[in-house]
């Protein structure tokens, strides 16, 4: 079973090593001989870089097979610097994970672009990842790169199924592994009236849902707690603020979509009574609200205009306790 974990200081020297000999088995027949020798000073014998490593100013992940390390990455000021696997076990997602992991540090660390000098070897895996070319092949130091950039999408912490961080990260659009889940929100807005307010979204979003009244909701992105990503949700998307002292945390379920994708799922309740005038639309996500009593969501469901109840299975159950 291969495991993969954030490199402690034990791990760093013999991730190195390994990425010496893949280097010279899959990277250095291609390019000039002093490409050795740089890649030796400039990252396996560099003592200020692995003095980095060690403290944490730069990250490095390694993946593990029967506690041999088989595969690592690491990076060096926003840029990937270093990505090899044991030949021995290519093709099996290992330089996936780990570049996901890479990405994950990189975006919580504040790096909205990211960046890297791709050899000709690893130029398909880096454009089926997501990243782009943008520049022309250059000989650097004696060897051929290409360099490329990604921009990462949100950050998401890995839940357990009992609900609890695992301390792990995954990006958002990426399917994630078995028994991992990611949190997501349902913030309903209630004025203590009979009527809740909804949201209706954009129709330029290029989803199956644009157009469609709903109630504020959305992924937890790493950091949030469900209340945290509730009053965070709402306020980019309809522009208020939500007071947590009138928040109550209804309901909690795990949910499958068609795409087999499991989740957690949070429905929070806040007691507001502003005005519509108050609301301002984040225009990518948001373009229209009012105030609608519980009979007319169902009405609106029914007809199509309101997403359906089997976004929202707690519909009545909330109903009930609320109005």
């Amino acid at each position: 079973m291969i495991s993969y974990r954030k490199a402690n200081a034990e791990d760093i020297y013999p991730a190195l090593e390994l990425a010496l000999k893949v280097f010279m088995e899959y990277n250095a027949p291609g390019y000039e001989p002093i490409s050795i020798l740089n890649f030796k000073t400039d990252c396996v014998d560099n003592q200020s870089y692995i003095d980095s490593l060690k403290s944490g100013e730069n990250v490095m992940f390694v993946a593990l097979s029967d506690k041999k390390i088989i595969g690592m990455a690491a990076e060096r000021k926003g840029h990937v610097w270093l990505l090899f696997v044991d030949g021995a076990f290519h093709r099996q997602g290992i330089a996936t994970t780990l570049m996901g992991n890479i990405v994950c540090a990189l975006k919580l660390k504040g790096y909205d672009k990211i960046f890297l000098d791709s050899s000709p070897y690893a130029i398909p895996f880096y454009l089926n990842f997501g990243f782009s070319q943008i520049g022309e092949a250059k000989n650097k130091y004696g060897c051929i790169v290409t360099p490329m950039s990604y921009q990462p999408n949100e950050i998401w912490d890995v839940l357990d199924e009992h609900w609890n961080k695992t301390g792990r990260y995954h990006e958002r659009g990426r399917k994630m592994p078995a028994g991992d889940y990611h949190l997501v929100v349902h913030a309903w807005k209630h004025n203590g009236r009979g009527e809740w307010l909804i949201d209706r979204r954009s129709q330029t979003r290029g989803t199956s849902v644009d157009g469609k009244w709903e109630t504020t909701g959305g992924s937890a992105i790493a950091g949030d707690d469900g209340l945290t990503a509730a009053l965070r949700e709402t306020k980019e998307e309809l522009g208020i603020d939500l007071n947590p002292q009138k928040a109550t945390l209804f309901h909690r379920t795990v949910r499958q979509g068609n795409d087999g994708q499991i989740w957690l799922q949070e429905a929070w309740v806040f007691e507001w009574n502003g005005s519509i005038d108050e609301i301002s639309f984040q225009e990518s996500e948001t373009c229209d609200a009012m105030w609608a009593s519980s009979e007319k969501i169902r009405n609106m469901m029914a007809t199509g205009e309101f997403l359906s109840e089997w976004f929202y299975p707690y519909f009545d159950e909330m109903v009930e306790k609320w109005g």
